[in-house]
């Protein structure tokens, strides 16, 4: 679970699960995937991302989620960044960062 505010939190889970927190009530969020996902981080309301098994990553742009490429089928453990530009995934031997575009 990963939350900007009080009204904003997402959390995610098995088969693609994808539930977002409005402040009053969650409600399941299309992924476009059906495998595990295991973490979500974000930087503010409209970046988000989320990653799980065989290497699969996800990226909130504050409409939609949409895959990104990990270059690896291991499954991803967590997610953290230091900001929108500076992202880190990391599974149980590696660790995978991606300097990106906000």
């Amino acid at each position: 679970v990963w939350g900007s505010s009080n009204t904003d939190a997402w959390a995610v889970g098995d088969n693609g699960t994808i539930l977002h927190w409005d402040g009053s009530a969650w409600s399941d969020v299309a992924s476009g995937t059906s495998r595990r996902l295991r973490a979500v981080w974000g930087s503010s309301a409209t970046d988000a991302w989320a990653v799980g098994d065989n290497g699969t990553i996800l990226r909130w742009d504050g409409s939609a989620w949409s895959d990104v490429a990990s270059g690896t089928s291991s499954g991803l453990r967590a997610v953290w960044g230091s900001s929108a530009t500076d992202v880190w995934a990391v599974d149980e031997d590696k660790i995978l960062r991606w300097q990106c575009k906000p």
